[in-house]
């Protein structure tokens, strides 16, 4: 291999020799397979010049001019400062980029860089002092990372990835970025990344070993996917200072984590990988963490160790706080730890089915990590759920109220498990309010004194009771007589006259909360909308309401879930239930029910038994296997509890109208003489529910 000293002006071929250092200027083409050195300034017209090129001026006070073009091999050594100066054009390395030592100084400006498709055997420094100079490791094989030097910027682009070697040691100033590509590393080879450095990592990149760092670092997540943590996460208490989480999809924890200065997330983190695994985040900075759009949250454990008494202490989420009013409700507390686990029915289910898909365990400790007794402490619990979606962000699995809850978000409070049920803890600031952006529910609770598992929901004395019961409608049954089957007509429902929210009159406005409901998409079993009511006695005394839908064989449904209904809210007692609808006479159980979770009888008012006023109180449709078929009696529109004159002479004045209406009383679509004639055969009949 030939070696030619260039210290000379070259210029189209044109050599003329000189006895200083001078610039070599090349418009031409310079065909290279040895090597070229280079002490002057070098400016080349072409792009790239194979063979190896060095750069080798010693003039600790002058610089020498890099030609930022593509090289085969460039290598860098002498005193002289080597510039980078053009910011529209990158110097390539295709083989390998050397340089010789720490007087090698190389100066990138703010756009320039350095890409190297093959070896990096880095001893000299880029930019000293400066927080910029990038170099980027973007071969298509694996590529060798060897040297002490000093780079501002070193990124990782190769999916093949790189290795460090000989002992490593090469230091990152500014930003270790493991954007794609595996970065193979040892405790004997690794980097160095120097105090206050930023490790950046994609989905796409990794890194084997936790680089050498100088007291404290920073980590960044960024990508499209969900990202398992790794050696870039310090695994002490102390060197970890900011993590960014700048990938919506989050970052997994892989061991205890704690974060020294600040917490930013743009996505979740996630403490527990797996069922038997749980770490902890813990923050320890006396300011909050930064949740962007209130969106992102601690799914796991989070540890706040700066506590306070007089603000609020943000802890998994942006509406999950904490607050003591004063030292002495703050009592030893030095350290929360809450565990708030999303879209997870609380336990024990059999008592936690009926509550948001949300659990917590708080654990309120003190100085030396000791559980701070139960009623030693008094804080204001802010409580949160995912109530709604946000389009373009996520989608409708992250709703973690429950269909059973749906319309009374409002008087969702917050529960403690007792070890027998979950009852309420404090006192729950009603209503709840709905977060800017609508996602999430949110109060607070004052008063909470003790540690162990809450959830958000009724408390379970107000037993959750699951309605199984069957009736029909007169006026949609359509075949009647002997041996006929127990269904009713959905014509409504075909001519897409059913509502998606029940309608404003009576007797759905006895539900304060109907006019929440809205069906997303109605099913094509449904005959219409009904009104179940508990009261506790049978003239009234204490009531609530739930507004439903009957299907076409008489099951009434939850109108989200198309689930049978579960009463849920309601105070522990034993309750009449009555079935109402809008142009039909109201019946009633004969007799007051327990509201609890093992009742699991089945109301069937189509065989006439256990209604309240017995046989008469409905109207006979027809038999099957000689068993008569009862329903609830058509033709009440004035709804005062009587068929009378009134309710006849109210559908004639409306014969001819087609749509949804009350004095439709066969629930066709078209008020007719057929509609008149229902209301005409059962004149004279009134409810046996007492008003």
């Amino acid at each position: 291999m030939r070696t030619v000293v260039l210290a000379i002006a070259f210029t189209l071929g044109s050599i003329t020799s000189l006895a200083q250092s001078s610039i070599l200027s090349s418009e031409g083409v310079i065909y290279n397979t040895g090597t070229v050195v280079v002490r002057g300034d070098a400016i080349m017209s072409q792009t790239d010049i194979g063979g190896r090129v060095e750069y080798t001026r010693n003039v600790p006070s002058d610089s020498q001019l890099v030609a930022q073009i593509t090289y085969f091999d460039v290598h860098f050594e002498g005193g002289s400062e080597k510039r980078l100066s053009d910011p529209s054009k990158v110097l390539i390395a295709g083989n390998l980029f050397s340089t010789r030592d720490a007087l090698t100084r190389l100066a990138l400006n703010t756009s320039s860089r350095i890409e190297v498709r093959g070896t990096i055997s880095h001893y000299g420094v880029i930019n000293p002092g400066a927080p910029l100079g990038l170099m980027i490791a973007n071969g298509t094989v694996l590529q060798n990372i060897q040297g002490n030097g000093f780079v501002p910027m070193l990124t990782l682009n190769n999916a093949a990835g790189a290795a460090v070697t000989r002992g490593g040691g090469l230091r990152v100033g500014e930003r270790l970025d493991l954007q794609l590509g595996r970065m193979q590393s040892t405790v004997a080879d690794n980097l160095v990344v120097e105090r206050d450095g930023w490790i950046w990592r994609s989905d796409d990149g990794s890194i084997d070993v936790q680089p050498v760092t100088d007291d404290r670092v920073n980590v960044r997540y960024y990508g499209d996917a969900r990202v398992v943590g790794g050696p870039e996460l310090p695994q002490d208490d102390f060197t970890l200072r900011q993590l960014v989480v700048a990938n919506r999809a989050g970052v997994e924890l892989p061991w205890n984590t704690h974060v020294n200065d600040s917490l930013i997330l743009f996505g979740s983190i996630y403490t527990e990988p797996d069922m038997a695994t749980r770490y902890t985040l813990t923050f320890t900075p006396a300011f909050d963490p930064f949740y962007d759009e209130t969106l992102p949250e601690i799914d796991g454990i989070m540890v706040r160790t700066a506590i306070a008494p007089g603000r609020d202490i943000v802890m998994n989420s942006a509406f999950t706080t904490f607050a003591f009013a004063d030292d002495a409700a703050m009592g030893n507390v030095a350290r929360i730890e809450l565990r708030s686990k999303p879209l997870t029915v609380p336990t024990p289910f059999s008592v936690g089915i009926d509550k948001v898909r949300r659990f917590f365990t708080l654990r309120m400790m003190d100085g030396a990590r000791e559980l701070v007794p139960d009623e030693r402490f008094t804080a204001t619990f802010g409580y949160s759920w995912r109530a709604d979606f946000v389009r373009g962000y996520d989608s409708a699995a992250v709703v973690e109220t429950i269909a059973e809850l749906a319309g009374r978000e409002d008087s969702l409070v917050l529960l403690r498990y007792n070890g027998e049920n979950y009852v309420e803890e404090g006192t729950s600031q009603l209503a709840t309010l709905r977060s800017a952006n609508g996602a999430w529910r949110h109060s607070r609770s004052l008063g909470v004194v003790r540690n162990g598992d809450y959830a958000i929901g009724f408390p379970s004395s107000a037993q959750a009771f699951i309605l199984y019961a069957r009736l029909l409608l007169e006026g949609a049954v359509r075949r009647t007589g002997d041996d006929v089957a127990r269904v009713m007509s959905n014509d409504l429902r075909q001519r897409n006259l059913v509502p998606a929210t029940p309608p404003n009159e009576y007797p759905y406005t006895l539900d304060p909360l109907s006019q929440s409901i809205a069906v997303p998409t109605m099913p094509d079993s449904v005959v219409d909308w009904m009104v179940v009511e508990l009261r506790s006695d049978a003239g009234g005394g204490t009531t609530y309401y739930r507004t439903v839908l009957l299907t076409t064989q008489g099951y009434l449904i939850e109108p989200i879930t198309h689930t049978p209904v579960v009463l849920s809210g309601v105070a522990p007692g034993e309750y009449f239930i009555v079935f109402r609808h809008r142009n039909h006479l109201a019946v009633m159980t004969e007799a007051r029910e327990r509201i609890e979770r093992t009742n699991t009888k089945f109301f069937d008012f189509t065989s006439g038994a256990n209604v309240f006023g017995g046989a008469a109180a409905q109207r006979v449709v027809g038999t099957t296997n000689g068993s008569r078929i009862f329903a609830l009696v058509a033709g009440d529109v004035t709804n005062d509890g009587e068929v009378r004159r009134n309710d006849q002479d109210a559908v004639w004045q409306r014969r001819t109208i087609e749509g949804y209406s009350l004095y439709d009383t066969d629930l066709d679509g078209i008020i007719s003489t057929a509609d008149w004639n229902r209301s005409w055969n059962n004149r004279g009949r009134t409810s046996a529910v007492p008003r």
